[in-house]
């Protein structure tokens, strides 16, 4: 049964907090229904919000800052000087054994290894420290015994003609202006350090914004009222959950009876109970998202729907809609439509205008808090030095 509850849970994640980042598939538009009959919304205007509390430190600064340098690091392939510890070498070797013969495995022309990383037998690598590139090493060793990569060669003697080919580089650039100059818009040093914490600032507060809203979106969800469920719905989403978990059992190989025993750990009466639970919260979440929109009489136009799918191949790093269509077998249009992309603006449009709304009566909230503990403070003063001129 946990095999299955592990991963409804991972479902359940992604509908609900990456409903605003993209899409994880859904029901068409419930326009044909009174969603009024089916759910109640609970009354989100009386919610709390909290608001970003941004705070970066120096660490904070110093650490991206390093990251940064080391992101722009390059590596570069040396073939003077020596070697030690820690290095990334290239090496060529020949190994002898003492009655002069060798066996597959003990030589090569190019061995790419990393000094003291414990991959080769006892000895190897320790004896090329300090080593200098070019020059040959002979090296006297024992296998291991037992030696299990080669049975055969446990505990004998070894011989090793070792040469460092060259080892590999990392320059990492200095923070300095010609390094800023290169990689920002920046002139000087301090000023790009400005723009780093500029930039550290907004994404924690991008952040933040974000796990605000999704705990606004959640917390909606979790008080909304079911009254009913549209039977079409519901039975179009088992059937896609079916289909899903149908395609993992074929892609595992094996028949779907040992697929439910032994991948998800549930009889088919489990699995069938487990599988309209799931069903039943992602036709909730529909619902709410659409009755949401009637309510605030939100819609996403078509320009916006545009704007939203070019972002989104834009942060994904395609070069294009053609490299896009390469790598996911369908347009961006194909895509959007099939994950149900413009649900997903719809959502974040929704949760904008309802968080900017609460956290707007909240500012206004604690201005009036503010306001009266000033008034009340004036009127104490004001009474006691009537008090004092009072008693005089």
């Amino acid at each position: 049964m946990k095999k299955i509850f592990t991963a409804l849970i991972v479902l359940v994640i992604c509908v609900t907090a990456v409903f605003l980042m993209t899409g994880c598939g859904g029901s068409e538009p419930y326009s044909k229904y009174d969603l009024s009959e089916y759910i109640t919304l609970p009354d989100y205007d009386s919610f709390d919000v909290s608001v970003p509390e941004v705070s970066i430190t120096d660490d904070d600064i110093k650490e991206e800052l390093e990251s940064r340098l080391e992101a722009a690091a390059e590596t570069e392939t040396v073939t003077e000087g020596k070697v030690k510890k820690g290095d990334a070498v290239t090496i060529k070797f020949e190994g002898t054994l003492d009655d002069g013969t060798s066996v597959d495995g003990m030589s090569s022309e190019s061995y790419n290894l990393t000094l003291g990383s414990g991959s080769m037998i006892d000895g190897f690598e320790e004896g090329l420290y300090d080593a200098e590139i070019g020059k040959e090493v002979s090296l006297d060793l024992k296998f291991p015994d037992p030696y299990t990569n080669n049975e055969e060669l446990s505990g004998k003697d070894v011989t090793f003609k070792v040469t460092v080919l060259s080892k590999n580089v990392t320059k990492t650039p200095e923070l300095n202006e010609e390094f800023v100059k290169n990689n920002s818009d920046c002139k000087t040093v301090e000023e790009y350090k400005a723009q780093v914490a500029k930039d550290l600032e907004q994404e924690e507060y991008d952040q933040q914004l974000y796990d605000i809203k999704s705990e606004l979106y959640s917390k909606i969800i979790s008080e909304t009222e079911v009254k009913d469920y549209p039977e079409e719905e519901l039975e179009a989403q088992i059937e896609e959950l079916n289909k899903s978990y149908e395609k993992m059992a074929e892609d595992s190989g094996v028949e779907w009876d040992e697929y439910l025993s032994s991948n998800l750990g549930v009889s088919q009466e489990e699995y069938d109970e487990q599988i309209d639970l799931y069903a039943k919260e992602l036709v909730k979440q529909e619902m709410v998202i659409y009755a949401i929109a009637e309510k605030e009489d939100i819609k996403v136009t078509d320009e916006e729907y545009d704007e939203y799918l070019d972002s989104l191949l834009k942060s994904s790093n395609f070069e294009d809609e053609d490299a896009f269509k390469e790598y996911t077998g369908m347009s961006l249009k194909e895509y959007a439509k099939t994950y149900k992309l413009d649900r997903d603006l719809l959502l974040t449009k929704e949760l904008d205008a309802i968080y900017e709304r609460l956290s707007a009566d909240g500012d206004k909230e604690e201005v009036e808090e503010e306001k009266t503990t000033e008034e009340t403070a004036e009127k104490d003063e004001s009474a006691e030095s009537d008090s004092e001129n009072s008693q005089e």
